[in-house]
């Protein structure tokens, strides 16, 4: 790919580094639900969105540029927070609420870079792994408000 574009390449590490977030959130929720079944759920999405980052950091590799690691400022400032949460004790009800509104961040920045239009390739990296993260978050939605998806 010769696409090389500033602009390209700080959306798919901001996308990257988003889905590095919900990998941090996701490990920290296995760590506090008592609920087997939810802890797994918890587990699979987390290695789900490690896996989606790794793959649009391969995107901006193949791009030409450096990818950057990690996750973002806010999402560092989010775990120390949840980290303090957790001292007092939550239960799996405000976990699950606190996953859902990461993970609606998270999809909505996926759909702010899919409405923008970028190149071909970039939009259609975009695009498969929204489609993931749209079904996890309908998913997550149904557990958190006990309804079906």
């Amino acid at each position: 790919m010769s696409l090389s574009n500033p602009k390209y390449v700080a959306e798919l590490n901001e996308l990257a580094q988003l889905c590095t977030d919900s990998a941090d959130a996701y490990r920290r929720a296995v760590e506090q639900v008592e609920s087997a079944d939810l802890a797994s759920f918890c587990k699979r999405r987390a290695e789900s969105r490690e896996t989606i980052a790794g793959q649009l950091r391969a995107t901006v590799d193949q791009l030409g540029e450096t990818p950057e690691e990690g996750g973002t400022a806010r999402g560092t400032a989010e775990r120390v927070l949840g980290e303090v949460r957790s001292l007092v004790g939550d239960d799996e009800e405000a976990i699950l609420s606190e996953l859902v509104r990461i993970e609606g961040v998270l999809k909505d920045r996926f759909e702010v870079h899919l409405d923008a239009g970028t190149a071909q390739e970039v939009d259609e990296a975009i695009a498969r792994h929204y489609r993931t993260i749209e079904d996890d978050y309908r998913e997550l939605s149904a557990l958190a408000t006990g309804k079906p998806g």
